[in-house]
């Protein structure tokens, strides 16, 4: 229970980017005297220090608390279908250094040689030992090899990931611990704790990237479903122009013409109508607070397509429908890398995230 609460309040400071022991004692519930003693704990092993003192009210000025990024670091990495993506974090889920590597198609082979490069290069535990580095997270497809016809892979290729020995091949390639989690579930994570949903509590996120995909926050956690593949977005059925498809067809980015103002400007609109589909179907059975879009877009194109969504939702919904607020998102291309980067943290570090009492008080603080 003790380490429990202790992980409680560092996932509550980290979420809230700073809080003041009397706020962590009413968003955790536990009593002040317990977070007093928490608090000093965690400061006197270094997870925690005293960033800054906060006027307001009567009284003494608040001492606020934060985590101490350089306790610890990580390194996260995306395998996608057209490349790489590798992020060292610090402790504090704080972006550090990025590094992307396009290719055709991975092999496990080069994922290893990429990882070992990057984390050589960028990890600076140098002053510090091998103890400051807390591991490696790895977000991936869990179908990385199908839809093959879609990404013009070989079956050799598509092969390689579909061998059930592929994790052990990664686990012993890497000389620290690993943690493995599906890509869009990784992504929905970073935006939760360091992205456009710090302050949400129920939303989709919609990945736009080679493939369209995503994940689902309720309750303030990552909802993995039954085997990890929950917010699978790709797959979710839609219709079209009078015909009925999968969403991955008409909102991923292997889809969009590389050049032609006309061409690229009919793919956003089918884009939209398509994503417009997905959302009133998902909304309808959630009733989510908001839907989080982000992905490896120009942010002048993000923007676009999160305004023709919320005049389609203002304007084409069913008359009992309580519309979710779109919200672009802020992580872009690293989201995926970033949430496989909070992996070890995560394990570590923190408790279930349903565990936090995050009602109007905690938005407040």
């Amino acid at each position: 229970m003790r380490r429990y609460n202790e992980r409680l309040i560092l996932s509550a400071v980290r979420r809230m980017n700073g809080a003041s022991k009397a706020e962590l004692s009413r968003i955790t519930a536990l009593s002040p005297q317990a977070v007093v003693r928490i608090v000093d704990e965690l400061e006197a092993e270094g997870l925690l220090f005293q960033a800054e003192k906060r006027k307001g009210g009567m009284g003494q000025p608040a001492t606020i608390y934060r985590i101490n990024g350089e306790r610890g670091y990580t390194v996260g990495v995306e395998v996608g279908r057209s490349g790489l993506t590798l992020a060292l974090l610090d402790f504090d889920g704080t972006l550090k250094a990025t590094a992307r590597t396009a290719v055709a198609f991975p092999a496990v082979d080069a994922v290893l040689a990429e990882i070992d490069r990057f984390t050589k290069a960028h990890l600076p535990v140098a002053d510090k030992g091998d103890e400051a580095f807390l591991g490696v997270g790895i977000a991936m497809p869990w179908f990385l090899g199908e839809w093959r016809e879609e990404t013009g892979i070989s079956d050799d290729q598509a092969s390689e990931w579909r061998d059930p020995a592929v994790e052990t091949r990664l686990r012993d390639g890497i000389a620290w611990p690993v943690h493995f989690e599906n890509d869009g579930n990784a992504a929905t994570l970073a935006q939760l704790l360091c992205g456009a949903g710090l302050d949400l509590q129920d939303f989709l996120y919609v990945n736009l990237g080679t493939f369209v995909g995503g994940g689902l926050v309720l309750g303030g956690r990552v909802v993995q479903g039954r085997h990890g593949n929950a917010g699978a977005l790709a797959s979710m059925p839609i219709c079209i122009g009078g015909s009925s498809d999968y969403l991955i067809h008409h909102a991923s980015l292997y889809a969009l013409p590389s050049e032609g103002t006309a061409e690229r400007a009919a793919w956003l609109e089918r884009c939209c109508e398509a994503l417009h589909f997905a959302i009133v179907g998902a909304n309808s059975l959630l009733d989510l607070e908001a839907v989080v879009i982000d992905g490896a877009l120009p942010a002048q194109m993000l923007g676009a397509i999160v305004e023709n969504l919320e005049h389609r939702l203002r304007n084409d919904v069913p008359p009992d429908f309580f519309t979710p607020l779109v919200r672009p998102g802020n992580l872009g291309d690293t989201a995926a890398a970033m949430g496989a980067g909070l992996l070890p943290l995560h394990a570590s570090f923190s408790p279930d995230l349903a565990a936090l009492v995050k009602g109007p008080a905690a938005k407040e603080g």
